[in-house]
């Protein structure tokens, strides 16, 4: 475990294979044009906004974690979210649709009424499996809550 701050980015290999899945069917979309227009520009247009969310994700400081003593700032396509570690109970795993991701509980003593929901959900587990992402996480609060 390193030591506070620390920064986790999203892991590489799997924004560039979604960013190759997204390409492939704007170049299915493009072909599809003379055989049915409707198809394929809703093709083009969804996954061309698919592609350019994926190129979003490679600029700098665009999506990140950071995790420091007071608490998490997540950041994605610009948009930043702060969570201190008072707010959070604990950290789980969950399978969402497909994947499994990182789950937390929040504090209904700490967190304010404008809040609508209990639990929350990383958008990535930065290169790491959800289950090792999850514990390095209760780690990292045990140590904040322990110090």
């Amino acid at each position: 475990m390193q030591k506070l701050p620390i920064t986790f980015y999203p892991g590489k290999t799997k924004n560039i294979f979604l960013m190759l899945i997204s390409l492939g069917f704007v170049i299915l979309g493009i072909s599809l044009l003379d055989k049915n227009i409707w198809v394929a520009v809703l093709n083009i247009l969804f996954f061309g906004m698919c592609f350019i969310v994926y190129v979003i994700n490679f600029i700098p400081n665009a999506t990140y974690l950071k995790l420091n003593e007071t608490g998490i700032e997540m950041k994605t396509l610009f948009k930043t979210t702060f969570i201190p570690w008072q707010a959070i109970k604990s950290f789980g795993t969950r399978n969402i649709v497909v994947m499994k991701t990182v789950t937390f509980e929040l504090d209904e003593n700490v967190i304010d009424a404008t809040v609508k929901s209990k639990t929350g959900a990383f958008p990535d587990t930065y290169g790491m499996s959800a289950k090792n992402f999850a514990t390095l996480m209760n780690e990292y609060k045990n140590q904040i809550v322990n110090s």
